[in-house]
């Protein structure tokens, strides 16, 4: 029998892409060992590689046994291996894993490139020396060894990440079909084009229709950032010419509360936690017909578009979606044969492929404008099939590219 080590939710993923394959499969629950270490160091001060057997399955594995690595425990465990430990530390875990032909699977899908390309790359692209495989969404690492690339491998770290381990069960109370607001646009970050969207709403009186989130510590962040001339955010220096397109600044004149009129705190004081898993429990997904949101990277001057969870989530909770700067999410869409609601939604055929993001989130005022005089629910019910159907059809594509990694995980067996 193989022993899978992994964070709990994993386990659902995989017996959804192929639950007969792995009825002798026993799964693990993973813990950081990055806290074991640490445990260790505060207890004995001075601490030897030898004195992490026994206290953690990373550190004395059974031969055979397979790991799998998500974002937070690459992010924390392994940065935090060496940062503080170092190489001979890491020399004598790789070797031991290799001595007991360990495999490893690394998830490097979770939509950030600017990681990518900056301070993880040397580790997504390190040879590692046992058994492992390479999970990724972005084309800088697609065709190289040990590399599996789609634009939906993030879709691995969503359900892991977001969705409370099982996501045949999201939402996790079922949505009705009569919603409160027209729209909801929910971010904690209020970047420069989401401002945008935000005070265009504004200025025609459409907010009024829309359920809008803002988190009031990024609010005072941004606000002290432009009054301070910074011109680097998010530990990089990548933005793009859309960050600097100055028509916020006026916004950043008034306090928080000014704006309560327009939109809420979503989130609260507790800005770490995870938005989309709180966000559910609330019920905050089923207060409109359409989300819109406007992507992150189309803030950044990354080597390859990419789009986050935002894309995504409509689709699990069962709604319609607008995003702007997310054109290729727009273009995975139609690569699984998925529905963009073009027509519903009132957009031009040019809007899948502008550019600017400010000049999208003009075509979507536009049709917010006209959206808001009909009556959208009737538009809503019957575009129900569509809806449920991009569920469907993201999940398939998920089992057919988790075939290989299936493959992987039981090649032993």
């Amino acid at each position: 029998m193989t022993t899978v080590y992994c964070e709990g939710p994993i386990m659902t993923e995989l017996n959804f892409c192929n639950r007969e394959a792995f009825k002798n499969v026993k799964f693990v629950m993973l813990e950081h060992f990055d806290d074991v270490i640490n445990e260790i160091k505060h207890r004995k001060k001075v601490i030897r590689f030898e004195d992490l057997k026994g206290h953690h399955p990373a550190f004395n594995p059974p031969e055979n046994s397979v790991f799998i690595f998500d974002r937070r425990m690459i992010e924390r465990d392994f940065v935090n291996l060496m940062s503080f430990y170092g190489i001979s530390f890491r020399d004598k875990l790789y070797d031991l894993w290799k001595k007991r032909n360990v495999k490893v699977l690394f998830n490097f899908a979770f939509y950030e490139a600017l990681m990518y390309e900056q301070e993880l790359y040397d580790f997504i692209t390190f040879d590692f020396p046992f058994k492992h495989l390479k999970l990724t969404d972005y084309p800088l690492f697609e065709n190289k060894p040990n590399f599996l690339c789609d634009r939906l491998y993030n879709l691995f770290f969503y359900f892991n990440e977001s969705l409370e381990g099982n996501f045949l069960k999201v939402p996790r109370k079922k949505h009705t079909l009569d919603k409160k607001y027209l729209f909801s646009t929910m971010q904690m970050k209020l970047r420069p084009h989401r401002l945008d969207f935000i005070k265009k709403l504004a200025s025609k009186d459409l907010h009024k229709h829309g359920y809008i989130t803002g988190t009031r510590e990024y609010f005072e962040e941004y606000k002290d950032n432009l009054l301070a001339g910074h011109v680097t955010t998010d530990n990089n220096g990548l933005q793009n010419e859309y960050y600097y397109k100055d028509t916020h600044r006026d916004f950043f004149e008034k306090e928080w509360e000014d704006h309560n009129d327009i939109f809420v705190d979503g989130i609260g004081e507790d800005i770490h936690r995870n938005h989309t898993m709180l966000l559910n429990r609330t019920l905050d997904y089923n207060l409109s017909y359409i989300d819109i949101c406007g992507e992150t990277h189309a803030m950044y001057n990354t080597m390859y578009p990419i789009y986050t969870e935002k894309s995504l989530t409509p689709i699990f909770f069962d709604k319609m979606f607008l995003f702007y700067g997310s054109n290729c999410f727009y273009e995975v869409l139609n690569k699984v044969g998925g529905h963009n609601f073009k027509d519903e939604l009132l957009l031009p055929e040019n809007y899948f492929t502008t550019k600017d993001p400010y000049d999208q989130i003009d075509m979507i005022i536009n049709s917010l404008e006209q959206l808001s005089k009909v009556e959208f629910g009737e538009v809503f019910q019957e575009s129900q099939d569509k809806i449920k159907e991009n569920k469907v059809l993201l999940l398939e594509y998920f089992k057919k590219i988790m075939k290989p990694v299936v493959e992987f995980i039981l090649e032993n067996e």
